[in-house]
């Protein structure tokens, strides 16, 4: 069966090794396509390590949500058949070969997610100290309940908004959309550790400027105390679950 696992990359060193390991984990022989971002970490040389395809983009060292979504809503339409899971590097799917065998033998033509904040408790900024696939603490997350995995020769366009929290799907052929019923979980991985989650949203505060100039991407601070303020009460208030 064709899986095919888009991810969206800049400067994920810290975390794209951890991705790919999730995905070919639950999907053993899909194919990975990191679109990166003219990265000035190591990710380029990650991604190629790790035997994934990639290609490089420019934004020109900003956060463009625009050629974000537009890359998200065309970059997998080269592809004719099999599941796409089209995500950003910190979105986990939970879902493994079988289960999406099955989805399809049922004619669902979208998966159904429930997103959760995965809270993780590294020490480091490059997480090489914890276990990312061990993290059981979590908190519910609806806005990352997004429609990321879907049945290529079934969809014809995704439309997705921008951070792709919301889409208007269109079939091929007409046909009516089918969702899956049951409700697999997206693991958003952000609150992975205090100093990890600083460096990050201070990074893309830096980058962001001509988004929060239009309203945009205002979630992005650059007052470390109240970003780890937020870590702490992600912390505080997380459940737990057996891993």
């Amino acid at each position: 069966m064709n899986i095919h696992v888009f991810l969206l990359c800049y400067n994920e060193s810290a975390l794209l090794p951890h991705a790919v390991a999730h995905y070919r984990k639950y999907f053993p022989n899909c194919k990975i396509t990191i679109y990166d971002n003219y990265s000035t970490d190591n990710s380029l040389k990650l991604a190629l390590s790790l035997k994934c395809n990639v290609y490089q983009w420019s934004s020109e060292n900003i956060i463009d949500d625009f050629k974000y979504i537009y890359i998200k809503n065309n970059c997998w339409k080269s592809v004719e058949s099999g599941w796409i899971v089209m995500a950003d590097m910190d979105e986990f799917l939970c879902i493994t070969e079988s289960e999406l065998k099955e989805e399809k033998e049922k004619g669902t033509m979208i998966l159904r997610t429930q997103g959760y904040d995965m809270i993780g408790e590294s020490h480091s900024t490059d997480l090489t100290d914890i276990d990312l696939q061990k993290i059981n603490k979590y908190v519910l997350n609806d806005w990352e309940s997004k429609s990321i995995c879907f049945l290529r020769e079934k969809i014809e366009e995704m439309n997705y908004g921008l951070g792709a929290h919301s889409c208007n799907p269109v079939t091929n052929n007409g046909l009516p959309l089918t969702y899956s019923e049951k409700t697999y979980w997206n693991k958003h991985m952000n609150y992975l550790g205090l100093q990890f989650y600083i460096q990050k949203i201070i990074n893309r505060y830096e980058r962001s400027k001509c988004m929060r100039e239009k309203n945009l991407a205002i979630h992005y601070i650059n007052n470390v105390s109240d970003i780890e303020q937020n870590y702490l009460q992600m912390l505080d208030k997380s459940s737990e679950y057996s891993v």
